[in-house]
């Protein structure tokens, strides 16, 4: 009996004390739940990380270490001589990049988090308009951890489908691919409160312009399907008999949710490189701001046309505007090489040919029900 209650203490010895073992070892490393990447005026990279700080005793939740130098590799061997606590990076959930940093060239920092093995292909990458540092500083009434404010943010915007998807495998899968450029939200601070703003359009491994928070959602339209997301659109008044009123907006305004929609790219001429994108969209409208009768199925049809051709005409400039940018964000140039036999497509090739392509956009627009009436 004595021998087998020996056994059977052995193994819970070993669960207390390697439990033991594991809080202290936690407690003596720096998790880094946020990075952010700015250029100096030497040309040298400035990392700002956010620690989680384990400890139950300490009065902050994290803190901040910032440190320079030629590569990231070596600032974060300055941060840790800095740093009462070894740095990890198995936490990291955001990666952000000023501005000045994407334009600079984009790709050797991405790659050297790609290559880490501790590092998440799920982390989320960003591009901050304006310093990186200075964002990560602000202070949030709030939130007492910024880098949670920014990751809850991209994340549950992502999730929501306001914008498109960018983690690290995702931008890193974008870069390699030929035919289909990298895209990441922006966002910016202003006396704490952090907001996405729209996409960076990305060629090669640089910054070559932006997109709206409402292009980003045509964006992920064209690339993706929906099962959620929402939009407001706004649409002229003429056709609708409203009622006549000095204060009434000069435009008529939907908010449209629970969004379904499918959409397909197609080669029609590899010579011409003409491609035809089919878009089937259903929604429900969910409010209106002017005494509209939706029970009447004339302005109900007639909603549904002019709401088509307001989706059709900002997705075509949508894709001039990224065309004239010479940025890909819709993966155009995978559908040439798929539809092309021994097309033998680079990224070079396609940026090349990329301008000379034309889109004709068909939109199948659908209101399923109605919601809410101002």
């Amino acid at each position: 009996m004595r021998n087998k209650m020996n056994k059977l203490m052995i193994p819970i010895l070993i669960i207390l004390l390697s439990g033991c073992a594991e809080q202290k070892t936690l407690e003596k490393m720096g998790l880094l739940t946020t990075v952010g990447y700015d250029i100096t005026e030497d040309k040298q990279i400035l990392a700002t990380m956010v620690l989680l700080q384990i400890d139950p005793e300490a009065q902050q939740s994290s803190i901040i270490l910032a440190a320079k130098s030629a590569t990231s590799k070596g600032a974060r061997n300055e941060a840790d001589l800095k740093s009462p606590k070894k740095l990890q990076s198995g936490q990291l959930r955001v990666a952000l990049f000023s501005e000045d940093v994407v334009r600079y060239g984009l790709i050797n920092l991405a790659d050297t988090l790609a290559r880490d093995p501790s590092i998440s292909d799920l982390t989320y990458l960003a591009v901050v308009e304006g310093n990186t540092n200075k964002l990560l500083n602000q202070k949030n009434e709030q939130f007492s951890d910024i880098s949670q404010l920014i990751y809850k943010e991209l994340d549950q915007n992502i999730k929501g489908e306001k914008i498109p998807s960018s983690t690290l495998q995702e931008v890193m899968h974008d870069y390699y691919a030929p035919g289909i450029d990298p895209t990441m939200p922006t966002i910016k601070s202003d006396k704490g409160i952090i907001k996405i703003t729209g996409m960076a359009l990305i060629k090669d491994d640089q910054m070559v312009g932006k997109i709206s928070a409402n292009e980003a959602f045509y964006l992920k339209l064209i690339n993706d399907r929906y099962k959620a997301g929402a939009i407001e659109l706004e649409v002229s008044k003429e056709g609708f008999e409203l009622p006549e009123s000095l204060t009434a907006p000069d435009k008529l305004a939907v908010v449209l949710d629970t969004i379904q929609s499918k959409s397909e790219i197609n080669l029609i001429s590899k010579d011409h490189l003409q491609f035809e994108l089919n878009i089937k969209l259903k929604t429900r409208l969910l409010e209106i701001n002017q005494a509209l009768d939706l029970k009447n199925p004339k302005y109900v049809k007639q909603l549904e046309e002019k709401l088509e051709e307001k989706i059709t005409s900002d997705i075509e400039k949508l894709i001039k505007k990224a065309r004239e940018l010479e940025a890909d964000p819709f993966g155009i140039g995978e559908i040439y090489r798929k539809s092309v036999r021994h097309a033998n497509l680079t990224t070079e090739k396609w940026h090349s040919m990329y301008p000379e392509s034309k889109v004709d956009v068909k939109i199948e627009f659908e209101i399923l029900r109605t919601g809410v009436v101002e």
